[in-house]
Parts: C-alpha cells; structure tokens; sequence
C-alpha cells in the first residue's frame, strides 16, 4: 500500500482513527453534559441515496490538533438529514467544540450531489451535531486534508468505497485534459458562486478558470455510468476547479466503467 492510501484511508466523500474517548454507547449526551461520539466504522451501515441530483446535504468535522498533526472526523448529513445553508449557518461550532471536548469544529455547508444515485458501503453511527443530524463518513488524517484541499486542478489520489451512479439520458459535466483523462462533476457548491445549481450548470464553463488545453463538455449519457474506485482496488483520482466543485477522474485505472 502506497503511502498516499494510507494517507487517506477510508475517505468518504472522500484507518479508522480515534478523535474522543470512545464509549460502549452511541449516545451523543453523556451525564456530565458533553456530547460524544463514536467515530469509525459500523458493520452493516452504509450510505444510500436514490434519485440524490441536487440533493443538499453538509458536512460537520471535528478537529483534534493543528496542522500538521490535525486529525479530523468527517460527518455528513447526507442520507440522514436536510442541511441546507441556512441550517449550517445556525451550527453553533465554538459551542459544539467544547460540547465535544475537541480543538475546533469546522462545517462545510451547502454541498449538492450532480450523480443520480450515491451508495457509500461503509459507514458509522447516526447522531446529533449542532442540531443537524449526520452519520460519520471517514476518518482524515493531515495528509488527506492537504491533498484533498490543494491549489484548484490539482489530482488527489485517495481511498474510498463507494459507488456514483449517472444514469442514461441525464446530463454529465466534463472537464476533458490534455492527457486523455476526463474529469467527471460529482458535487458542486455555492461557496465561491451563489448562483450555481444543478440547474444552472449549463452556465459553468464561463466562470472556470481552466488551465491551458483543457475543455468544459456537458454531454447525455448514452448508458449507464458507474464511477466505482472498488473496480480499482479503492483508488479514487479527485480533483476541485476554481469554484470548489468537486469531479472524480476517469481514465486512470478501471474505477468508471467507461470514459465518458
């Protein structure tokens, strides 16, 4: 196993790790006041989505440390909870860090799926986190969060066992390379454009910032398109544009069951 696999074991959206004292329990209020949590895995829980286009959902991640020794604990509210920006924005996360005992609480709202159905095989408990209910998704160690939070166009080569499916006769959002690799729009965000939607993607090549040679295509499926890192023994390519939206690439490996 290379080292950037270890780096970024079991990333969800994007190694188990510990973040609090665990407990036997799943509760999240203990009987001196503080919340915890269980982070890691859960035999037989998963994360599925049907019909997940435009489905809104955020992110709330616990901290322990400061760069370069941060360990984060990832929960979404995907699957689980409606957490639009609004909802986000009335997290409390300095009330939240001290409920959990933890450095800092950090949230990222407003994330939108741009696949037709999302299914996630590993997972973990579901619990209450600033009012927002959310399932915890991965673990990331420092060396993911700086991969995955790289200068915009830059690969990350992470860990995670899931599996997007864009259906035949929707839409696609393709960013094609020089090299050959097609870079294909799985979640977008409003935080550097509050005007995207999935219904105004038609509109986004004129707000990337693409490097030189590369192109912008929306193009109709034909058939089915499966972008499944697990074909590919966990391997996943990530990538941000200039707005924050995130594309998974194919052409790598056998992770997409075709090149778009």
């Amino acid at each position: 196993m290379n080292k950037t696999r270890k780096a970024a074991s079991r990333i969800f959206f994007l190694s188990v790790g510990l973040l609090v004292v665990m407990t036997a329990c799943s509760d999240t209020e203990s009987d001196h006041g503080q919340t915890v949590i269980n982070p890691g895995p859960i035999e037989g829980e998963s994360i599925f989505i049907e019909d997940s286009r435009g489905g809104v959902w955020c992110e709330i991640i616990p901290l322990v440390g400061t760069l370069p020794d941060v360990t984060a604990q990832l929960y979404t509210s995907a699957s689980v909870d409606h957490c639009t920006e609004e909802r986000a924005a009335e997290v409390d996360l300095d009330k939240l860090a001290a409920e959990l005992d933890v450095d800092r609480v950090v949230i990222n709202p407003g994330r939108y799926w741009v696949m037709d159905r999302v299914t996630a095989y590993q997972a973990g408990e579901t619990v209450e986190l600033g009012g927002v209910t959310v399932k915890w998704a991965a673990t990331l160690s420092a060396d993911s969060i700086r991969a995955i939070m790289g200068p915009a166009y830059s690969v990350a080569e992470i860990w995670r066992d899931t599996e997007w499916l864009f259906r035949k006769g929707n839409p696609v959002y393709l960013l094609r390379a020089p090299d050959d690799k097609v870079w294909v729009l799985q979640v977008i965000t409003k935080d550097h454009d509050p005007t995207l939607t999935v219904d105004t993607l038609d509109t986004l090549a004129d707000k990337l910032e693409l490097p030189e040679g590369w192109t912008f295509e929306i193009k109709v499926l034909e058939e089915d398109l499966f972008l499944e890192p697990r074909r590919a023994e966990g391997i996943a390519y990530i990538m941000r544009d200039n707005l924050g939206n995130t594309y998974q690439g194919c052409g790598f490996d056998a992770a997409c069951s075709y090149i778009p």
